[in-house]
């Protein structure tokens, strides 16, 4: 006789969290540790927070906020994407201990480890819970794929660009991939 497992719940997650240091995703209710970033993801992170922020200098616009921090899709589905971006129509979702729903913007930062979720699993949860625009960076091939043009939760639009990548929906949000993937000085 086999024993069928549930899937996990945000409460889960929580339990989990409070004995351990880890970091967790929670992918329909399948628990993912979150492995610790490399310095090229975090240069390639600053970098882009950097972007985010010339793009949306203050609150009338919108905000942007970097991992680890929670977004809640629903009990079972808890993602933490490197950067989120909400504009001032969907600034309401941002609550006190964690996001309840859809950013208008995710970016993942490809990491080898994680590579496969971000380019499958994790696109198609962003466009079936809503998130308008997703963009896939990654350091290694120097590239960034958005994925925009969302409906009837799929994204209608997959732009690939090594050279300038531009937001499709975040007003002044552009990255010179030779300038976001710009070798650490000294290394």
């Amino acid at each position: 006789m086999s024993m069928v497992s549930q899937p996990l719940t945000f409460a889960d997650l929580e339990r989990i969290r409070e004995t351990s240091d880890e970091q967790f995703e929670l992918i329909e209710g399948a628990l993912f540790v979150t492995p610790s970033p490399s310095p090229l993801h975090q240069m390639v992170s600053r970098r882009l927070s950097k972007l985010l922020d010339a793009a949306i200098p203050d609150s009338s616009i919108g905000e942007f906020f970097y991992a680890p921090l929670d977004v809640y899709f629903d009990d079972q589905t808890v993602l933490q994407p490197d950067l989120l971006v909400f504009l001032r129509d969907r600034i309401e979702l941002v609550g006190e201990k964690n996001i309840q729903g859809p950013p208008t913007l995710a970016i993942e930062i490809v990491a080898p480890s994680t590579g496969g979720r971000d380019r499958g699993i994790k696109r198609d949860l962003y466009a079936r819970y809503g998130v308008l625009e997703y963009w896939l960076v990654d350091p290694e091939a120097r590239t960034v794929t958005i994925f925009g043009e969302l409906s009837g939760g799929h994204y209608g639009r997959e732009e690939l660009s090594s050279d300038v990548s531009t937001s499709l929906i975040v007003p002044n949000l552009s990255a010179n991939l030779t300038e976001l993937f710009a070798p650490i000085r000294g290394v």
